[in-house]
């Protein structure tokens, strides 16, 4: 080989070389650091008209969400007077590894509560066709959707656990307001249950009432109910750090359990969102 093809090849090499690099670099490469970080926490609106209502709500989607995978979905509902944004705020389950939904009610309320401006029906009706709705705008494990809820939202979770027992495979009601209509005509299908509830709650008192004329059921007679549908046996008692006491059932179909926040008043405890997320494994 000549001195002049020898440098024409090695012209060839390093031309090659060059163009190589610079792909690697170039629009389609991902840089390796990259790969690993996912996608922020990121809230969007969303709106349905059901029943010739506009109804509105928002959902989370989580730290290093990606649709590669199905994700669980936890259904956040407010309490009366408050809303979908104050839910969020509140519980900050935003921090949990599930795209998270926080429903707006009527008139900042929820059925089957003496005060709320929709029946029962309509309310049961709009979330059959969010959950519809979120199923088709996102990757979801439909084995794993739970409602969780505060005072009316509460109420609410424990509504849906009775008339969409098969939709909602656990909930987890805080400060609940167990109006008589929340449990009637209930489905005997067991779901899962966490309910927290302070012993001085002034507004939802944890032996039952009266409010807005109408009767509300006390904790104990409410989880008695549930236990006999969740087919559980007796129930034993431990301490959860000074105040609070922690009542598991034995012999369920499905988990059973309590939190007796002592001296709790009518807010969102504390320790709320820790064990809600660790109740639904998210």
């Amino acid at each position: 080989m000549d001195e002049g093809a020898g440098m024409r090849l090695l012209i060839l090499l390093l031309s090659a070389l060059l163009l190589v690099g610079c792909t690697a670099e170039g629009e389609g490469a991902v840089p390796p650091t990259s790969r690993s970080v996912g996608a922020p926490q990121k809230t969007v609106t969303g709106t349905l008209t059901v029943d010739g209502r506009e109804r509105t709500y928002r959902v989370s989607t989580p730290e290093g969400f990606h649709r590669g995978r199905q994700w669980p979905v936890v259904y956040a509902f407010h309490g009366w007077g408050e809303t979908a944004e104050s839910m969020e705020q509140t519980t900050k389950l935003d921090s949990a590894r599930a795209i998270v939904v926080y429903p707006q009610g009527v008139a900042n309320a929820w059925a089957p509560a003496p005060y709320a401006e929709t029946s029962g029906e309509e309310d049961i009706g709009f979330v059959r066709t969010l959950v519809h709705t979120i199923a088709e705008d996102y990757p979801v494990d439909r084995s794993r959707i739970f409602a969780t809820g505060f005072s009316n939202g509460g109420g609410f979770a424990a509504y849906l656990s009775c008339q969409l027992p098969t939709t909602f495979h656990a909930v987890a009601p805080v400060g609940a307001a167990y109006y008589e209509a929340t449990h009637a005509a209930c489905a005997e299908e067991p779901v899962a249950r966490l309910d927290i509830h302070g012993t001085h709650d002034t507004v939802v008192g944890y032996h039952g009432g009266t409010r807005h004329g109408e009767r509300y059921e006390s904790v104990p007679d409410v989880l008695e109910g549930v236990a006999r549908r969740n087919g559980c046996e007796r129930s034993t008692m431990t301490r959860n750090g000074q105040t609070v006491i922690a009542q598991h059932w034995q012999g369920c179909a499905l988990p059973l359990v309590h939190l007796r926040v002592g001296g709790g008043d009518h807010t969102w405890p504390t320790l709320a969102t820790k064990e809600i997320r660790s109740f639904f494994g998210v």
